[in-house]
């Protein structure tokens, strides 16, 4: 009698079971190195040093400061002492330079709201301080200033200060080495950044605080902290969708994407509040402006490279006018190019960010500081290459602030903290006391030509990062796969290696048993 053979049945439970098995989700946190380790008492003085030495430079770089920027920073304080809504005083200000022809718009705060609540308690204290403070509109394009005083720099420049000591902390955690806080807090780009000119820090914060929450799997505090980021500058939106792609790579449950996503549009609505109008006439502001800062569009802002009778201003409105629809169509070949190539995480946030600056028809020198502690983390992973290119993606930003600002225009809020009054004197041409034939920004074409260079330079190497080969080097893939591989994996591979095995097994038992007969 044939002994009937179920090796069919065994086969499809086998199949099915395999594929359960096989789509379980994949572990988040694979990129995450364990803490760094601070052995004895040597290694926590070593930190205690990088800290004070971090603080100290700030300290030192404290009354320093672009000089608009300040200046814009300083009457926001005064709007919000007076309970006054920025977004009015853009407006205001806008329809003033309209019709005294000084511009399309007043370039005044045109940012999403949360920097308004960090510094709303700090502008209220500044005015208790100093009750005879009021505003001080200065003309587009003059180097005219308020009296700065120690405390309104004070107020303004902590909370940056210790967004800053935040992202070193995080930056230490992710890679597990306290190089990472080293190296982040004691760069002289971000220096210069943080310590002396504006509130990138706060937004970057929130950008790699959520990065890092989705290694953890808290994907309410991923969201929480992208809708943080983006409320404080809009740039961090741009990571939702490819967050979104590499959770859906992983096979996350559904529940934990919808959680994610939810969490960032409602944080991003309650952050909004009452300032939904003006965050719109800000994005029109945007949307409308003039391209240039570190890409080509620089050239056609250039006015010094081109003859006299050649009028740059209408072929710059003109360009500009494309600067959206181009920056959509490039942020959709790239998530296109995220969703279809295996990368990490990190590697993926550092493709969005390089779309962006690819993209975009305007990049200031201070947007690098939020692609900086990803491509340090990728040159600390990789080396090779990958660290000439961090290096090249805070030089040529570095450089090219110290001729398009140039470097020498932030000692002039210094003097008017320390001289007051007497400091009007540079009003009248921007005189810093530097001004000599030696450096290069104060002969117009060169400066124009060496920041065109610069940003074209920065341009470039912005494409090659983004088609640099994904593939990680040989010598790493070993130690990569295993530190990818969690404990769930090697217990779903082990069931998965069972049941072929007993699978094999039954259809030997079978063949035995059918040639027997």
């Amino acid at each position: 009698m044939r002994t009937p053979s179920f090796a069919p049945a065994r086969k499809d439970a086998f199949v099915a079971e395999k594929d359960q098995l096989s789509s379980a989700p994949e572990p988040l946190d694979a990129e995450l190195s364990p803490p760094p380790a601070l052995v004895g008492v040597r290694g926590r003085r070593l930190l205690w040093m990088i800290g004070a030495l971090a603080l100290f430079l700030r300290l030192a770089l404290l009354p320093f400061g672009h000089a608009w920027d300040t200046t814009v920073d300083y009457n926001v304080f005064i709007d919000l002492a007076k309970n006054h809504s920025p977004y009015d005083t853009f407006t205001n200000l806008t329809y003033i330079a309209q019709a005294a022809r000084w511009g399309t718009a007043y370039e005044y705060y045109a940012y999403p709201p949360v920097p308004l609540y960090i510094y709303y308690p700090l502008a209220k204290l500044y005015i208790l301080l100093h009750p005879t403070a009021n505003y001080y509109i200065a003309l587009p394009n003059s180097f005219a200033m308020p009296n700065f005083t120690l405390d309104f720099f004070i107020l303004f420049k902590a909370p940056i200060w210790l967004a800053d000591f935040l992202l070193a902390a995080l930056l230490a955690r992710i890679s597990g080495t306290v190089r990472g806080f080293r190296d982040y807090l004691l760069n002289p780009y971000v220096l210069l950044i943080s310590g002396a000119w504006t509130f990138d820090a706060i937004m970057v914060l929130g950008l790699v605080a959520g990065i890092y929450a989705v290694y953890k799997g808290k994907m309410f505090w991923a969201g929480l902290a992208l809708a943080f980021g983006t409320m404080v500058k809009f740039f961090p939106a741009i990571i939702v969708p490819t967050v979104l792609f590499y959770l859906i790579k992983k096979k996350r449950p559904f529940k934990e994407i919808v959680l994610f996503l939810a969490t960032y549009c409602l944080a991003c609505l309650i952050f909004l509040g009452p300032f939904l109008q003006g965050v719109l006439t800000v994005l029109n502001f945007h949307g409308s402006r003039e391209g240039g800062g570190m890409t080509w569009e620089y050239l056609l802002r250039a006015v010094w490279l081109f003859p006299i009778s050649v009028n740059l201003p209408p072929i710059s409105d003109a360009v500009a006018a494309f600067g959206t629809p181009t920056l959509v169509i490039v942020m959709l070949l790239v998530y296109w190019y995220i969703w279809r190539t295996e990368m990490t995480l990190n590697r993926m946030v550092i493709v969005t960010l390089l779309g962006f600056f690819v993209g975009s028809k305007l990049v200031n020198e201070q947007y690098a500081l939020m692609i900086f502690p990803f491509v340090w983390l990728e040159a600390y992973r990789l080396q090779g290459a990958w660290r000439w290119i961090y290096r090249l993606f805070w030089i040529i930003p570095l450089t090219f602030a110290i001729m398009n600002v140039p470097i020498s225009h932030f000692f002039l809020t210094a003097y008017h903290m320390v001289f007051q009054n007497q400091a009007v004197i540079t009003v009248y041409g921007g005189f810093t006391g530097f001004d000599w034939t030696m450096f290069p920004w104060m002969h117009a074409a060169d400066d124009q030509l060496i920041a065109f260079l610069l940003g074209l330079s920065f341009f470039g190497l912005s494409l090659t990062a983004l088609f640099w080969p994904v593939r990680w080097p040989k010598r790493l893939q070993h130690a990569t796969k295993s530190t990818r591989i969690s404990d769930t994996q090697l217990a779903v591979e082990k069931q998965i290696n069972a049941l072929e095995l007993s699978f094999t097994a039954l259809e030997e038992r079978n063949s035995y048993v059918t040639s027997s007969e």
